[in-house]
């Protein structure tokens, strides 16, 4: 009796590491894709901040409330990214065109 009660306890515990393994392999597969995906989408909010922030420096635009907006709203989706990614911060440095523009009025 005492060697079913072992043998099924053995079996039991084998179906159960099985099953648990092929979890976590499949968790850590999918945390895998979450990750690779997060770094493209950060790199690409990075590059159109900085397009933004480009066609913002244009004489045609400079000063335009609109995409003053719009770089600031970039930059904090940036920052929310950055805190969930260790990305270097490098590159997350943006120019503060709110004290700029107030200069440029009071000039």
């Amino acid at each position: 009796m005492t060697d079913y009660m072992l043998y099924f306890i053995l079996c039991t515990s084998i179906v159960f590491n099985v099953f648990f393994i092929w979890y976590i392999r499949n968790l850590l597969s999918q945390l895998y894709f979450v990750a690779n995906n997060m770094s493209d989408l950060v790199d690409e909010t990075i590059s159109f901040r900085d397009h933004l922030s480009s066609v913002y420096e244009l004489e045609m635009f400079y000063g335009d409330e609109t995409l003053r907006h719009l770089i600031r709203h970039a930059k904090d989706i940036t920052d929310v990214f950055d805190a969930y990614d260790d990305y270097p911060d490098e590159d997350t440095e943006m120019y503060d065109y709110d004290n700029d523009y107030e200069q440029t009025e009071e000039a």
